[in-house]
Order: structure tokens, then C-alpha cells, then sequence
């Protein structure tokens, strides 16, 4: 008969030594104790003054038990008594095990003397614990008794099944601290709510798991996550008021925006169910981002949207170009319900708005939901171009493989058209049903040999609207207005900081409040513009000065705050969004694809245990 024997870990953690979980398969015909004990030696390292038991358990016994094996009765006794299971684990315990006088054999009912005056305590070895090792001179040392004993093991009790004990009874006085659960219950929530307030608003969307560490590091205080989640919620109803509230003020807001920034697009659309108007979407194109794209930059459109994290669902749409410098320059921005065709088309009827149709117009998107459509309805005339990553990500779920990958993007890149069509041809030649599906589903402009010449960019992806998203990345958990004011607010700083730009070929060392000494630095030679693959003349080279200055010539104007906004009270009172709330608890962080690349994080500690056989197909590696 052939069995497996499994050595576990210890239940001591006096001595760490190592953890492993060790197969062994043996012929029961020919195995024996002393073959168990060379591999017990063989695994264990050597320390002096340590004592050494193998013990099994007595699966009859009603209660746990433990028998050691320490002669070949009680090792053909475990055999006998696993013969169906073909299994058994011993664990090997350094703890100086006392046991019930009376020997008993496999089968025999374990006596609960656990009110007889003479009881004896016995361990339970853990399968969650260390192995710790007792030797004497370099030699293991088995305790030796003429019989085959059960140890009875009341305290603590396991279950055989069970994987952590449970403790029954405990005589001895406790030394460890008592597991509260509920928390510092004089850590409320209010009082987290006003410790934490300076925290989010210096460090923004912070997970109620990162408080709750931060909590515990600086006050030592032990808090549950849900009232660490409630205590949160209550800080940004303090910083930003309730959510509800947020839709009451939205046209005080509309008036502001337009009374401090002139010839401004802002739009709200609304949804009437019985006599109650509800919020549905919301538009904003300032005139110095407007006059700005017209005035200084690439007529070239990147439009994408990003998932809101507020209470109310929705998601966040913008309209971003491309400066002098090849930044990003946003156009415009809104908040939609969800993506589909009905908010794509009212947002690109907004922007129409501000912008027109510039000559040579391009739009560059992914495979957003109703955006194809939209766009061929409001700018049916206009250049329309696939970004190149979203495509093969769709390509790839049909078909795989790095040939097609590779030529894909070799047919996006290449200038050259007959290349371009080589190129799918390697394709179909590989599998015709490729390129029917390109044919099908991929209708837009996505290679640079199929470009205009007019817009000056060669862009294949859609990178530069999600730089956009990665810049109000930590503001989309705000409310609305306090959303929507929170991109003027970074617009505002933006447009100032590429305006002072201007004073790059001047050194400024200010000496007071009202005075300065300015010193001129020149500029730029041409061996740099040499270097960036730029091939200008000099009347040219100042274009791109003026063009960049012209789009950022405009100033945002600053608004006041909520309580000195001109009250508008003819205006019926708007109510939040009407949005069918999915089951569950709301998700926050968005699902990242399977081909989208990892962020480098720090690796956890880990357990590999190698478990050998004769047989190397049944050889396998574990983890714990």
C-alpha cells in the first residue's frame, strides 16, 4: 500500500526556526518508524537542549486527541487507523507533553478528566504555527514510553476539521489583551470627522482604510471601518455641505460664471418627472479656453469622460486640444448622466457653441458608448480618428496573439500608405476574418497614412484626454458645483502659470512688494530645435512663441464664494439626478483592464514550500 505523510508545523513559537509543510510518500511494507524519525532529523536543524515529540491524531476519539509515536505499535497503530484515507499529518511539537496514565489504544474513548485534581494540561499543535525544535548534542531525542498514549487536549480545544482553535476553558489567569472589536468607543464619529477634516482637505480622496491606519499611527487609537467610512462621509458633508444641496445653487453658479468670465457657454439641462425638475446635465466652455483654442492651437479634439465617485452616479466629459507646446489645453467640460447617445449629442451641440466648426477640424476618441453617433450628427463633415490602443484592445478579444498586435501598430505608424497596406495584407493572409472585422466595427480614421495634412498632429491615441482625467483625477469625489468649480479653479491656476512662461528669457529678483531687477537671459539657440527634430527658420521660430502666447492670453476670471453668489429666487428648486442605484455597496475605483500594465507595488513576504515526489508530475510547489 502506498500512503502520503505530511510533517506540519509546530505549535511553539518560542524558537523560530522555519515553516514548511513536507510530503512524503512512502510503501507502508516497508517503511517504518525509524525511516520517519531519519526524516524528521534530515528537515530540522540542529540546537542543543531540545526535546522532540511526533504526534498524530486519534480520529475516533470524541474529543481531541493526540497518540505519539514512539515505538512500532503506535506507528503501526497510525497506519492502521488511516488505512482508507491514504493520508496522515504529524506534527512534530517541542513542548514537553504530559499525558493521562492510562494507556489507550487507537479506538478507546478519550475520559474528560478535566475535573480530576490530578489533570495534566497537553498541547494542541496548530497547523498556522512555526516549527520549533529541541535536539541534544546534534542528536534528536524521541520520548520513549513502553505504550501507546492519547493526549487529551482541553485547553485549548480544536475541532479536528477546524483550522483555528477555540478556546472552551481557560484555567490560567489571561495575558494577552482582549480583542474589542466595536473599537475606542470615545473614538466617535463625530470625533473622527473633525480630526480628519485638515487631512482631506490637503490630501483630497483619501480610502477610509488609509484613515484608519493613520488613526491607529498617530492617535494608537483602534477604530472599526464602517464608523472610519461614516466618520469620513460626515467631514465632507462639513466641508461641502450635503449632497442634495449641491443641485439648489446650480444657477446661482451659472449666473456667476457668466457674469465674471464675458461671452462664457454654460449649459444645464434638466429632467421633469411629475411636477419636480431634476438635474441631468451640466456644460461649461470658458471664453478664455474657447477664444484661447481658436486663437493658438492645433484645431484637434480629444473627447473622452471618466466615472464620477460622489454619491450620485455620472460621469465627467471633456473636450481637450493640443498648445504651441503640445500640452494639454482643455476646451470644455461637463457633468452627464451616463455615456450614451442623447448626453454625447447634447454636449457636442454645447461645444458647437463656443467653437463652431474651425477649419480642418479633428476629433480623436475611443469606443465611447454613442460617441460615434453623436459626432456624425452634430459634425458630420469633420475628420474622426480611433485611438489605435482602444482598438487593438477590442482586437484582442477575437484575436490574439503578438503577430497581429505587432502589425497593427506598424499599420498605425507608418506614413507610408502601400506599407500600410501590406501590412493588412500579412494580416489577412493570416486569418482573413481580421480584417472583415476591421472592416466592420473599426470604420474610422486610425492609421497616420490615412491622416489630414491640415491639423498638424499625428497623434494615434487618445492620450491627451486621459491626461485630462489623470489631472481631476483626485477632485471627482466632490459634489457638483464643488466639482465643476474645482476645474475653474485649476484652469485659472493653469492658464497663469503657462502665461508667466513669457518671463522664462528674463531672471526677476524681487527686492520688496513693489520692486524688482530683471535681467535678460536670451533665448534658445537653433542647435536645440536641431535636437527636438524641429526644423524651423528664425521668422518662423517666434510663430510658436506668439501662437503658444495667443492661446493663453485670456484670463479666468476669480469667482467669490457660495455665500456672496447673487441668489436667483424666480428659479424652481432643482433636485438631485434621478439615477437606479445597483446593488451593492458603490465601487470608486475603476476596472482595469487585463492588458493594461501594473503598477509597481512592494511585494509581500511569502511562504513557497516545495513538495518533492519520485513521481515529478506530482511534484508541486505551494504557497502560504
Amino acid at each position: 500500500m502506498e500512503a502520503s505523510v505530511r510533517l506540519a508545523r509546530n505549535s511553539c513559537r518560542h524558537v523560530h526556526c522555519f515553516g514548511f509543510t513536507k510530503c512524503l510518500y512512502i510503501d507502508t511494507f516497508s517503511y517504518d518508524l525509524n525511516h520517519l524519525v531519519e526524516e524528521v532529523k534530515k528537515h530540522y536543524p540542529s540546537q542543543s537542549d531540545i526535546v522532540l515529540s511526533i504526534v498524530f491524531v486519534d480520529k475516533y476519539a470524541k474529543e481531541q486527541c493526540f497518540i505519539e509515536l514512539d515505538n512500532d505499535k503506535s506507528f503501526m497503530v497510525m497506519l492502521n487507523m488511516y488505512n482508507d484515507e491514504k493520508e496522515v499529518t504529524i506534527y512534530a511539537t517541542t513542548e514537553k507533553l504530559r499525558y493521562n496514565p492510562k494507556p489507550l489504544s487507537c479506538q478507546d474513548k478519550v475520559i474528560d478528566e478535566s475535573d480530576d485534581e490530578n489533570e495534566t494540561d497537553s498541547v494542541c499543535p496548530s497547523q498556522e504555527s512555526y516549527h520549533s525544535l529541541h535536539s541534544s548534542d546534534n542528536e534528536y531525542e524521541l520520548l520513549n514510553y513502553s505504550e501507546t498514549y492519547a493526549y487529551s487536549t482541553m485547553n485549548p480545544f480544536m475541532k479536528v476539521n477546524s483550522k483555528f482553535p477555540s478556546v472552551k476553558k481557560f484555567i490560567e489567569t489571561h495575558s494577552c489583551t482582549r480583542s474589542n472589536k466595536s473599537g475606542n468607543k470615545h473614538a466617535t464619529q463625530g470625533w473622527i470627522a473633525d480630526v480628519v477634516t485638515d487631512k482631506l482637505k490637503s490630501e483630497g480622496d483619501v480610502s477610509p482604510a488609509d484613515l484608519k491606519k493613520w488613526l491607529m499611527h498617530t492617535y494608537n487609537v483602534e477604530v472599526p471601518y464602517m464608523r472610519v467610512f461614516r466618520g469620513r462621509e460626515q467631514a465632507y458633508t462639513d466641508m461641502y455641505g450635503k449632497w442634495d444641496d449641491s443641485y439648489v445653487n446650480i444657477y446661482d453658479f451659472k449666473q456667476e460664471l457668466e457674469k465674471r468670465n464675458l461671452g462664457s457657454v454654460v449649459e444645464i439641462d434638466l429632467q421633469t418627472v411629475g411636477e419636480k425638475k431634476h438635474f441631468l446635465r451640466f456644460f461649461i466652455s470658458l471664453t478664455a479656453c474657447s477664444k484661447g483654442f481658436l486663437a493658438g492651437c492645433r484645431p484637434y479634439i480629444g473627447l473622452d469622460a471618466c466615472h464620477l465617485k460622489g454619491k450620485f452616479n455620472g460621469v465627467l466629459a471633456a473636450a481637450t486640444s493640443i498648445d504651441g507646446n503640445n500640452g494639454m489645453f482643455p476646451v470644455a467640460y461637463g457633468v452627464l448622466e451616463a455615456e450614451n447617445t442623447k448626453s454625447w449629442t447634447w454636449f457636442l451641440t454645447s461645444l458647437k457653441k463656443a467653437i463652431g466648426t474651425p477649419n480642418g477640424l479633428v476629433i480623436s476618441s475611443d469606443m465611447q458608448k454613442g460617441l460615434e453617433l453623436a459626432i456624425t450628427q452634430v459634425y458630420p463633415n469633420i475628420e474622426h480618428r480611433e485611438c489605435i490602443r482602444h482598438l487593438c484592445s477590442n482586437f484582442k478579444k477575437h484575436f490574439r496573439g503578438d503577430f497581429f498586435m505587432s502589425k497593427l501598430w506598424e499599420a498605425a505608424n507608418t506614413y507610408s500608405l502601400s506599407k500600410h497596406d501590406r501590412l493588412l495584407n500579412e494580416i489577412a493572409t493570416k486569418c482573413a476574418d481580421a480584417i472583415s472585422y476591421l472592416n466592420e466595427n473599426h470604420k474610422k480614421i486610425w492609421s497616420r497614412s490615412k491622416f489630414g495634412t491640415l491639423v498638424k498632429c499625428d497623434y494615434i491615441t487618445n492620450n491627451i484626454s486621459e491626461t485630462f482625467n489623470s489631472w481631476v483625477g483626485d477632485i471627482r469625489y466632490k459634489p457638483v458645483l464643488d466639482l465643476l468649480d474645482a476645474i475653474r479653479e485649476k484652469l485659472m491656476e493653469r492658464f497663469d502659470k503657462k502665461r508667466s512662461k513669457n518671463l522664462g528669457e528674463y531672471q526677476v529678483c524681487r527686492s520688496g512688494d513693489n520692486k524688482a531687477e530683471v535681467k535678460y537671459k536670451g533665448y534658445r539657440g537653433m542647435l536645440y530645435w536641431m535636437r527636438k527634430s524641429v526644423v524651423v527658420e528664425n521668422g518662423k521660430l517666434q510663430a510658436f512663441f506668439d501662437k503658444f502666447k495667443e492661446a493663453y492670453a485670456l484670463e479666468i476670471g476669480p469667482m467669490p464664494g457660495k455665500d456672496q453668489w447673487v441668489s436667483i429666487e424666480t428659479v424652481e428648486k432643482i433636485y438631485p439626478p434621478i439615477i437606479k442605484r445597483p446593488p451593492g455597496r458603490p465601487k470608486k475605483n475603476r476596472i482595469i483592464p487585463h492588458d493594461e500594465p501594473k503598477k509597481k507595488t512592494q511585494m509581500s513576504a511569502l511562504w513557497y514550500v516545495w513538495t518533492p515526489s519520485k513521481d515529478l508530475q506530482k511534484s508541486r510547489v505551494s504557497r502560504f
